[in-house]
């Protein structure tokens, strides 16, 4: 049930393709929870936060993710990693990764 409702909102065309964890989403939401330890951020602040820069999961779905309990679509992942980054903003501080920051999942075709 939680992962229909972290899909809700998103447009239809981005559904099928975020839908299940891809290969590098663990390792996404792992590099998350070390920023959120590393700065001292609550999941709280990070949803906050999150929220106000247009993402669309709630605060247990959120909560869910960064434990790695819950898949959710690309884009909310990397919107969640642009929350944190803000948050955490400083010379020295760590920084959560972009789904860009990986090679592409397993189920995308190599371009030629």
């Amino acid at each position: 049930m939680l992962g229909s409702l972290a899909i809700l909102g998103q447009p239809a065309k981005q559904r099928p393709q975020d839908m299940g964890f891809d290969r590098n989403e663990p390792e996404q939401s792992r590099g998350l929870q070390e920023v959120l330890t590393a700065g001292h951020i609550s999941t709280e602040s990070l949803w906050l936060h999150y929220v106000s820069i247009g993402g669309m999961l709630g605060v247990v779905e959120v909560e869910a993710y960064v434990k790695g309990l819950l898949s959710v679509p690309t884009f909310q992942r990397d919107v969640l990693a642009a929350a944190a980054n803000e948050l955490s903003d400083g010379p020295f501080a760590l920084r959560a990764p972009f789904a860009t920051d990986f090679d592409p999942p397993a189920t995308t075709p190599a371009l030629p």
